[in-house]
């Protein structure tokens, strides 16, 4: 049980992690309703939980962190009080660059800590975005991947943050001491 909260924490973690940059935008996805995505790209809805969580490389990135996400809510009350003070109601933007040289560009919106929508779409900027994210993340495909297959993916999380394969920009000054408190623990 300890192995999958940890597992669900990390996926999350990096899924917020993932910093604004420049890019090539996905060419992934079927277009949902967005209110300006006519504008900025197709927005695509996470098909929530339709993977299993040790999937074949066959299935995409995008498909594995939604059953990881599955996985995090499920494990809510497992979840440490550190890292639902440090998610709670905030849009977490992520961007993965993938191995075939494409941009994944997601979103999470949290809701008293837990995920309430994920979706990823074909910008650099969220179409739905009102105020921007609170926390951002950038990675890659492989440093995500390792992540998610660790048998301790918190603490791969937070070596991965401090190797520099995995950024994370926070913006606050209470969810930077959160997130600083959540790296001392880990690290």
């Amino acid at each position: 049980m300890v192995y999958w909260k940890n597992r669900a924490i990390v996926s999350l973690l990096v899924v917020l992690l993932l910093v604004n940059a420049a890019g090539a935008a996905s060419s992934t996805g079927n277009a949902s309703s967005a209110g300006n995505a006519s504008s900025a790209g197709n927005v695509t809805a996470a098909e929530l939980f339709t993977t299993s969580v040790n999937s074949s490389t066959e299935n995409d990135l995008f498909s594995e962190l939604s059953a990881q996400m599955e996985l995090y809510n499920e494990n809510f009350d497992n979840v440490p009080s550190l890292v639902k003070r440090l998610v709670a109601s905030e849009e977490i933007a992520g961007r993965i660059e993938l191995e075939n040289g494409e941009m994944l560009y997601v979103t999470l919106l949290m809701r008293s800590g837990k995920v309430g929508e994920f979706y990823r779409y074909d910008t650099p900027n969220d179409p739905n975005s009102k105020f921007g994210p609170s926390i951002t993340v950038e990675s890659d495909e492989e440093t995500i991947r390792e992540i998610i297959a660790s048998d301790d993916p918190l603490r791969k999380a937070v070596e991965k943050m401090n190797d520099g394969s995995l950024n994370v920009e926070v913006k606050g000054f209470f969810r930077n001491t959160v997130f600083w408190s959540i790296k001392q623990l880990y690290s």
